[in-house]
């Protein structure tokens, strides 16, 4: 609403020539009046009298100059000396009244004035903006610059009235304000561009959308490129619509893409004009983006929603047309066959430009890249076969000089916009990468050896994403391509010290894969197919892997393989393979593993043997146990440590750990808590514990619950546990094989030492009367407890007889099991004395295990040559005798004998083939260890007669 005091009443002529004078005298300062006087006067005859509108608008010009002026002085006194002068009065009231009466003007008739006052007003703020530019230390900041001015009455007035110009025209016509504040911006910027910025965020699809058609037509009417760059409109265009970038980039996008495809639609109303208009779309859209990378990159965000094949086609047809935007009017006014020749150029003009424009894309590049390649590789497009052949063409030389100039500016370490939009969309790269199309995925690679060159992580993480789902011997040989290109530095840390770039792609993923089974057990796909691709280089299909990079990359990452084998069940087999196929270590090999690979590599072996233990699979089983034998031959050979610790592992767990139902052992007896140790009763009774053959110490129970009972486990069938301890002998034998095969003996005799060392170790639970030496029968009663552990653990773990039986093969190691032997020893005479004289048909199963354990005894005694013949046969005469008799033969005969002959390793002579044995025939022992046998022997003649010849007649003789 405007005040009563600025209403302008319509006065008769002659008041009217009055107050013209009257203007005309104050306005050239010859008679003294106020300005609000003045200024009345001149609304009165803006309203009044239309030809006197210059005059008023220079008049008005003075006004706001003189208020802006006042406004700076103030502004520049506040700096000097920190106090604001007080604001002018007078400058308020005027600005006041002249901007009620425009008001009213533009309400009134926007049609007539709007245009008029909006030119005026975006002139005088040209003027002020540039006038005062260098005052009051106004910022080149655009936000701090707009609130300075903002902060003036009399440019806030004008910026107001342009406003309303604008906002009364939004329904009909805005060209000629929007035509305005371009010409003004052009004469005006940058001091103009705060202006600029106000309007816009005012109207911004009103403005954005007339600013773009206003530089479209200017753009057109130019008819030539070079001149069209050089268009001042067009450049106010560009700044304009970088102004308004910051807050309305969207709408900005928007209606540049609807002016896209407004030049696409074809209407049965479109004049002359406006087909051109269309047809010069494209390039003007170009040049936008050639000037602004504001609007470049705006338009760059989502380019595979813009464009496509398709559009692609349909722009086809209007490239003759663009030619004319790529030169200057004179050329195309040539005669016909250069005309050719010339819109050749133009048309390698136009792609040099768009060339150009990709190689500034900061985002959005990949998609660009993806249009390219899915217009070289179109099928079928709507037009002629020509017209196909010429896009797939085109498109080819786009892309190639893309990927050359990139390379260019790599090469000579200059940086390149799309290098940072590539560097964003690494992953939609990546995928590229698995493209079954040759150049889809070779591109692919392009740009990441570009990528690699400055940045070696993304190089690292492509590669390493291409290894982990590579299916494809052309995939892999990519793969190989990318890490050796010369772009590629190989001699920067940390790669030069890892081993290569392979070698930190496979620790990549390795660490990944360590990192998810610290998380959970399930077995992961990816993984199995890395662990194929490793196996690349042996098959001999990529040339490229022939330089052995897959086995220095494992050598360099084994450390985390061993590891990874060892406690990622799922991937065993396949881990072994690899480790296998290496052969690591190698016989003079240069390679060197540390240790700490060393023991990763037994530690690993050892539970991929109890893993497949456990497999149900025939095949893969069988196999494993075959890889096995081989990595504990090479790794126990190569380090005596890994000797030690393979042979300590297998024992242990075979023996004391859950593994041992792998191998048939028994439950072991689990005891309540609550429950009373028998033996403990009885030595709170008696600390002497009387150690007679009925002792119920040998039976430990639980008072008033009787003996003991067992819980077993769930035992596997006897074909499997047979199986298993078969496998895991080999597995022994392989711990202990020598670095050279002989004819006649493949095992090691101080690794087989060893064993029967570490045996007694886990076997015997006490340090005391461990050694060689057997005493007299009687001292069995002091050692009584532990023999008994002893037995109990060769009744519990069946392994350990085919433990000892491997021992015994290998004379003399049998020696050092000394200990083992006479404590089965003692109890079986122990237990044959208890028997009485209960015949074998009382007890038959306590019976037939007490005979088949003393068999078990004496079999591995004559196995070691410690029982010379005829002693070695006892196992054939026992089965036919009385408990008594059984008990005398191992007390006279067998204890009596051990015990005057030491189990020595010096009883036994090495032949010229490296075998340790006894001979026969000159370790016959005397008739005093015999005699008992003999005389047993003769009272069950009627059943033994053939044994009896056998053993004491027919005998070859000692020459």
């Amino acid at each position: 609403m405007i005040s009563n005091s600025t209403v302008v009443r319509t006065v008769p002529q002659q008041d009217l020539m009055h107050e013209l004078r009257f203007f005309i005298r104050g306005a050239i300062k010859k008679e003294k009046c106020s300005s609000l006087d003045l200024t009345k006067t001149a609304l009165t005859l803006l309203k009044c009298l239309p030809a006197s509108r210059t005059a008023i608008f220079e008049y008005f010009c003075k006004v706001f100059d003189t208020a802006a002026l006042n406004y700076i002085n103030g502004i520049e006194t506040e700096i000097k000396t920190g106090n604001l002068p007080p604001v002018s009065e007078s400058d308020e009231i005027v600005v006041s009244e002249i901007h009620g009466v425009l008001t009213s003007l533009i309400t009134e008739n926007a049609a007539a004035w709007a245009p008029t006052i909006s030119a005026w007003s975006l002139e005088l703020l040209g003027e002020i903006s540039t006038k005062y530019s260098g005052r009051a230390h106004i910022s080149t900041n655009l936000n701090e610059t707009l609130q300075l001015w903002m902060a003036c009455r009399a440019t806030r007035t004008l910026v107001d009235i342009n406003t309303k110009c604008l906002s009364s025209l939004i329904h009909s016509d805005t060209e000629a304000c929007i035509n305005a504040l371009l010409d003004t911006s052009v004469k005006h910027s940058p001091n103009f561009d705060w202006v600029v910025a106000h309007v816009g965020s005012c109207f911004p699809n009103t403005v954005i959308t007339r600013v773009l058609s206003c530089g479209l037509k200017d753009f057109y009417l130019h008819k030539s490129y070079e001149q069209g760059c050089s268009s001042a409109k067009l450049v106010s265009v560009v700044g304009i619509l970088g102004h308004l970038a910051g807050s309305h980039v969207q709408d900005i996008r928007n209606a540049i893409l609807e002016m896209f495809s407004w030049s696409l639609r074809e209407t049965f109303e479109d004049t002359d004009a406006t087909r051109l208009q269309k047809k010069a779309t494209v390039p003007y859209i170009l040049q936008l983006m050639y000037l602004s990378s504001t609007l470049l990159a705006a338009i760059c965000t989502d380019t595979k929603d813009i464009l496509n094949v398709e559009i692609i086609g349909r722009l086809y047809h209007f490239i003759e047309d663009w030619c004319k935007y790529f030169g200057t009017p004179e050329a195309l006014e040539v005669r016909n066959e250069t005309k050719v020749r010339l819109e050749s150029l133009y048309l390698k003009l136009f792609q040099e430009l768009v060339t150009t424009l990709i190689l500034r894309c900061e985002t959005g590049a990949v998609q660009i890249v993806t249009l390219l390649l899915n217009c070289i590789l179109v099928e079928k497009v709507r037009g002629s076969e020509d017209m196909k052949n010429e896009i797939i063409e085109k498109s080819k030389e786009i892309l190639q000089n893309v990927l050359l100039e990139v390379d260019e500016y790599i090469r000579h370490n200059n940086p390149v916009n799309i290098m940072i939009s590539f560097s964003k969309e690494s992953r939609e790269i990546e995928v590229m990468l698995l493209d079954p199309r040759s150049v889809v995925c070779e591109t692919a690679a392009r740009l990441i050896t570009f990528l690699g060159h400055g940045n070696p992580a993304v190089l690292i993480k492509s590669a390493t994403f291409l290894l982990q789902n590579a299916t494809t011997p052309d995939q892999l040989a990519l793969l190989v391509t990318i890490i050796t290109n010369e772009l590629i530095d190989k001699t920067a840390a940390p790669y030069s010290e890892k081993g290569g770039h392979f070698s930190v792609v496979l620790e990549q993923l390795l660490s990944i894969y360590v990192q998810k089974l610290s998380e959970t057990d399930e077995e992961d796909p990816t993984l199995t197919q890395l662990w194929d691709n490793l196996f690349w280089e042996k098959s001999g299909q990529i040339v490229l892997l022939n330089s052995n990079i897959v086995t220095k990359a494992l050598q360099s990452n084994l450390a985390s393989i061993t590891s990874l084998f060892a406690e990622d069940a799922h991937h065993m087999h396949i881990v072994s393979d690899i480790l296998d196929t290496m052969e690591i270590p190698m016989p003079n090999d240069s390679y060197n593993p540390p240790i700490e690979v060393i023991f990763n590599i037994t530690q690993s072996t050892v539970n991929y043997f109890f893993a497949c233990c456990r497999d149900d699979g025939t095949s893969k089983k069988i196999k494993g146990f075959g890889k096995v034998e081989k990595m504990l031959k090479r790794i126990c050979i190569y380090s005596k440590a890994a000797k030690v610790f393979a042979l300590r592992e297998l024992l242990e767990r075979s023996l004391f750990r859950g593994d041992t139902v792998l191998f048939g052992a028994k439950g072991v007896a689990q005891h309540n808590e609550a429950e009373k140790s028998l033996v403990k009763q009885n030595k709170k009774i008696n600390k002497t514990i009387p150690l007679t053959k009925h002792s119920s110490v040998f039976n430990g129970g639980v008072i008033g619950r009787g003996k003991r009972k067992s819980t077993c486990s769930d035992e596997l069938p006897e074909d499997v546990a047979a199986m298993n301890t078969y496998q895991l002998i080999n597995a022994l034998k392989a711990c202990c094989a020598l670095p050279e095969e002989n004819k006649f003996c493949d095992i090691s005799l101080d690794s087989m030492t060893l064993l029967s060392l570490l045996l007694v170790q886990f076997v015997s639970p006490d340090v005391m009367y461990n050694g060689l030496p057997w005493p007299e029968e009687e001292f069995s009663k002091v050692t009584i407890e532990r023999d008994l552990f002893i037995r109990r653990m060769f009744a519990n773990t069946p392994l350990l007889w085919d433990l000892l039986s491997l021992v015994a093969v290998y004379r003399p190691a049998i020696c050092y099991c000394s200990v083992l032997l006479r404590a089965l020893t003692a109890t079986l005479v122990h237990q044959w004395k208890s028997m009485g004289e209960q015949s074998k048909d009382d007890d038959s199963e306590n019976y037939k295990n007490l005979m088949e354990t003393t068999i078990k005894v004496i079999d591995i005694m004559a196995l070691g040559q410690l029982l010379p013949p005829p002693l070695s046969s006892i196992r054939d005469v026992i089965p036919h005798l009385k408990c008594y008799e059984i008990v005398a033969i191992l007390r006279e005969s067998v204890w009596t004998y051990m015990r005057d002959h030491i189990p020595s390793p010096a009883l036994f002579t090495c032949d010229s083939n490296g075998i340790h044995w006894r001979d026969p025939i000159l370790a016959r022992p005397p008739e005093v260890y015999t005699n008992t046998l003999r005389i047993i022997m003769q009272r069950n003649i009627k059943t033994l007669a053939h044994l009896y010849h056998q053993m004491f007649i027919n005998i070859p003789k000692n020459e």
